[in-house]
């Protein structure tokens, strides 16, 4: 783009000067293509006859030398190249013999210009030296060596090139002067043709005035133009004849279509035509010389152009000769003299009735539109019920332009009204003029209707929810409401019921979301609210968290609908049971609680939860049946127990535990040592996760002894657990468990980590007694501890037999202890695991008989090798004779089954000759020996390894 605005920017404007530039490229194209050939072809011819006469005259130099060198005369040698030189063109000859002796001759240097490098480049790149040798008879003499002169070669074609190009630029120029003449001559008839147009713009000239020598092109373009000239006079005559007839139909029809009167400079009538009479509603005579601004009222603002004499816009309302109202669009228009002053004026009226109540009826609908939008937009966000009631008659009266709207509404106790536009004080201060007139409204849900026939009274009939009632207005003028304005008030009776219909929806859900739907009693979240607000309050405050104790019974046995139908009995209970001014709410499940009045004391509030236990301990009825459950009540006060809600209730809840733990239906107060012990708990569990993958696990080993022999018959392991710093508040260390075994056992029972430590005992204890074995210890049994949930796995069998074989040990070398409970639970199932045990040689044993409920029956049928007397039996004897007739009932009862008796906890000399005067065949205690590692039971062993008699 850049190089087409400078090529534009260097063209001439002028014709001639265009072809003149033209022609001269043109020229100039050809000359250059024509003096390039013409050289190339000037060079190609000297460089070929050069070499002709270089060769003829090389030719002939060599027989002359070739004589002159055979005699030796070397003088006639140096002649014949002096001549070869002489109007040659070389430069110079030289004659080389055999020996290397060179005889030269130079040709004299010429006193001419020197011509172009480039044409000497070109030429010594043609021509070479010429080298003849010189040999007679067979003999070589020498080389005869003649060296062309470049420059007199390029010197002549540079010469013949100059003097070409001098005759093409005079040719050239010649041409060019040639051609500028004749262009200036054949194209000055165009510049005629400008002064015509001047003339023929002055009428004073008919056709161009034409030269004979002008070109054929240029006398065809000035017939065209005289052509054309006539065509425009010809053409400009029809139009004028067809703009005035045009003007005469345009007058005629504007007299049809428009009101037109004519005014003089001082805006008085001078002329009016028929139509401005007839809508003036004046006489044609009265008309006449009266002002304009007398004819009809100004209904809209002058609008006038600038400048004192421009035209007028403005509308006005006239009354015909019928009294009937017409609006018009008047416009004065001024029309001027030659002197551009103000001669007249035009006045044009339209009848735009039609369009003003077009407009009217538009805006009309655009205010009952924009009223029924803004009364939806209120409805969506409005929950106040009499607030949406005062929109709805104030949206209908401005919507409408009534002179007044109400909304009454039909119930049991008669009709009321609800809301009124303009407001007034009181329903009842609404006037019964208002509404004259009106219907009661009740033909359906909704529906637009005349009100007795009265035009000027529109009601539309509502309901939201089980109420009726009637939306109703009442015009202000006598035109009525029409179809539209009935619609308006149904559409507003729409929005209104749908936002009835979405405030009860709110309602409800705003109730869903704080009470529950079973019981109807306050939820979870509103209880929080409630606790909150309640001790944000200050002052004491008791709550209550209840739990029904047993209730999943309820539902596994007579199915969750009667679970249901319980809670909602136990709500009611709870209700009755309250006193005044107590909240009670549902948290979930079967847990209620309960917040008492501000202020309650501590007594008052265990009174209330001793009531509240006594009317859940009634039977409840239940399909037929009587059920019986009861509660477990936890109490804490805020703010002794916990200033925040979070707080308060996590106290109730660890206190309601605690009443569960100490045997249920009662209510228990919450204490700061509950929270230790929860704490603990925590503690425990947390530190217990990952103790396996730890390391922290280890086995403890207690010796057992023969009564009678006083020999070691075997060992117990017994599982320590060496946990992390913090689980006591300090940090312990290895040869220090973290905590008894009868504190972490039960938490790894409750956790189901028993499982996964349950199988590390046993592979450790098959590896150890496999690693005594390898150091000489003589076999003797381990017993292991089984949990429940040990036993209870399906594989338990496999993995302990998978353990012994991994170990490389028989398993007799190993004795399970198992209690009464975890036995009868299933007492079939028991006995297929216990058969399957001693199938394979495990010993196997009843730990803790006498604590549990073992049937004899049962205990006769199961495969048992020895029964252990609980250490609660062996601690007090021989000083107690109930623990020493317990003890002696279990020994005989042992030894008629053909079952061993191992008593536990032996701790003094008195209990074990008690116990050997009895007939126990083992004992097991501090008296013979504390648990120790597996090292020291080696050690013991080594040194006394039948020893160890403590009688």
């Amino acid at each position: 783009m850049p190089t087409i605005a400078a090529l534009r920017r260097f063209t001439p404007r002028t014709l001639w000067g265009r072809m003149l530039a033209l022609y001269s490229i043109t020229l100039l194209c050809f000359l250059v293509l024509g003096l390039g050939a013409y050289y190339r072809l000037q060079f190609v011819r000297e460089i070929e006859d050069v070499q002709d006469m270089a060769g003829m005259l090389a030719e002939v130099a060599s027989q002359a030398v070739e004589d002159s060198v055979v005699v030796g005369d070397y003088d006639t040698v140096q002649r014949t190249l002096a001549k070869t030189l002489h109007y040659s063109p070389f430069r110079s000859a030289a004659f080389i013999d055999v020996g290397g002796h060179a005889l030269r001759i130079a040709a004299p240097l010429r006193a001419d210009d020197a011509p172009p490098g480039f044409i000497v480049a070109m030429v010594s790149a043609r021509l070479f030296d010429v080298n003849r040798p010189i040999s007679v008879g067979g003999r070589d003499y020498g080389v005869m060596r003649l060296t062309f002169d470049d420059a007199a070669i390029a010197q002549r074609l540079w010469q013949l090139m100059r003097d070409a190009a001098w005759l093409a630029a005079g040719c050239v120029l010649l041409s060019l002067f040639a051609m500028h003449r004749l262009l200036r001559r054949w194209l000055g008839q165009l510049t005629r043709l400008q002064r015509f147009e001047a003339d023929l713009s002055a009428g004073l000239a008919d056709a161009a005035a034409r030269s004979g020598d002008a070109p054929l092109e240029i006398e065809q373009a000035m017939r065209a133009v005289d052509r054309i000239t006539n065509s425009i006079r010809s053409s400009f005559d029809q139009r004028i004849d067809t703009l005035v007839d045009t003007l005469i139909q345009h007058k005629s029809a504007l007299d049809e279509a428009c009101s037109v009167c004519e005014l003089d400079p001082a805006g008085r009538i001078v002329a009016a035509n028929d139509r401005y009479v007839a809508a003036s509603g004046f006489t044609r005579e009265a008309l006449l010389a009266m002002p304009i601004d007398q004819i009809g009222e100004l209904i809209e603002p002058r609008r006038q152009g600038p400048g004192a004499a421009s035209t007028l816009t403005c509308e006005v309302r006239l009354a015909d000769r019928a009294s009937r109202p017409r609006w018009h669009r008047r416009t004065v228009v001024p029309i001027f003299n030659a002197l551009r002053q103000v001669e007249k004026y035009i006045c044009i009226e339209i009848d735009i009735t039609d369009r003003r109540r077009s407009e009217q009826l538009a805006l009309a609908h655009a205010r009952k539109h924009e009223q029924a939008a803004a009364f939806a937009r209120c409805a969506l966000v409005e929950a106040d019920f009499d607030t949406l009631c005062r929109l709805l008659v104030r949206a209908a009266a401005v919507g409408l332009q009534a002179q007044c709207a109400t909304l009454r509404r039909h119930g049991a106790g008669g009709t009321a009204c609800v809301a009124a536009w303009p407001p007034v004080h009181s329903a009842r201060a609404v006037p019964d003029t208002w509404m004259a007139g009106t219907a009661g409204g009740n033909a359906g849900d909704r529906g637009g209707s005349h009100a007795d026939g009265n035009p000027n009274c529109a009601e539309v009939a509502l309901r939201w929810g089980d109420a009726r009632g009637v939306l109703a207005v009442r015009g202000a003028g006598g035109d009525g409401f029409s179809d539209h304005d009935r619609y308006f008030l149904d559409s507003l009776g729409g929005t209104f019921a749908n936002a009835v219909e979405r405030h009860d929806s709110s309602a409800r859900l705003r109730y869903l979301a704080t009470h529950d739907p079973l019981t109807a009693l306050p939820n979870r979240a509103a209880f929080g609210t409630r606790l909150a607000e309640t001790i944000a309050a200050g002052g004491t405050v008791q709550l209550l968290v209840i739990d029904l104790d047993h209730f999943k019974n309820v539902n596994d046995t007579l199915g969750h609908a009667a679970g249901d139908g319980l809670l909602v009995e136990a709500a009611r209970r709870l209700q009755g049971a309250l006193p005044p001014r107590a909240f009670v709410a549902r948290l979930g499940g079967d847990e209620f609680a309960v917040i008492c009045p501000p202020g309650y004391p501590d007594d008052a509030a265990d009174a209330c939860a001793g009531a509240l236990v006594a009317s859940l301990h009634r039977p409840f009825l239940l399909e037929g049946q009587q059920i019986f459950i009861g509660a477990s009540i936890g109490i804490a006060a805020a703010p002794r127990d916990g200033a925040a809600a979070d707080d308060l209730v996590r106290n109730a809840d660890t206190a309601m535990y605690a009443a569960k733990q100490h045997g249920r239906a009662r209510g228990c107060r919450f204490q700061a040592a509950m929270n230790e012990r929860v704490a603990r708990r925590v503690a425990l569990e947390s530190g217990l996760r990952e103790a396996l993958e730890r390391g922290e696990f280890s086995l403890a080993y207690q010796p057992k002894q023969n009564i009678v022999s006083g020999l070691l018959t075997g060992f117990e392991a017994l599982l320590r657990w060496h946990g992390p710093a913090g689980v006591h508040g300090a940090a312990e260390t290895c040869a220090q468990p973290s905590a008894h075994p009868s504190e972490f056992v039960p938490v790894l029972e409750d956790t189901g980590l028993i499982l996964p430590v349950g199988a590390w005992v046993i592979r450790s204890v098959c590896a150890q007694v496999r690693a005594w074995r390898d150091a000489g210890m003589p076999p003797v049994p381990v017993a292991v501890n089984l949990s429940a949930r040990q036993f209870q796995q399906e594989n338990l069998v496999d993995m302990i037999l998978a353990a012994t074989r991994e170990a490389g040990i028989a398993p007799a070398a190993l004795e399970f202890e198992l209690t009464e409970s975890m036995l009868m639970s299933d007492p079939a199932v028991s006995e297929g695991i216990l058969l399957r045990l001693k199938a394979a040689g495990i010993g196997l044993s009843i730990d803790d008989f006498g604590t549990g409920y073992s049937s004899l029956s049962y205990l006769k049928r199961f495969p048992l090798d020895a029964l252990k007397i609980d250490r609660a039996f062996v601690r007090d004897l021989p000083a107690d004779s109930e623990d020493l007739a317990i003890t002696r009932a279990v020994i005989a009862l042992a030894h008629s089954l053909g079952l061993r008796v191992i008593a536990e906890g032996v701790e003094d000399a008195a209990q074990l000759a008690s116990l050997r005067a009895n007939g126990c065949d083992e004992i097991q205690g501090y008296l013979y020996g504390e648990p120790v590692s597996a090292a020291e039971c080696l050690a013991i062993f080594g040194a006394c390894p039948l020893a160890g008699s403590v009688a």
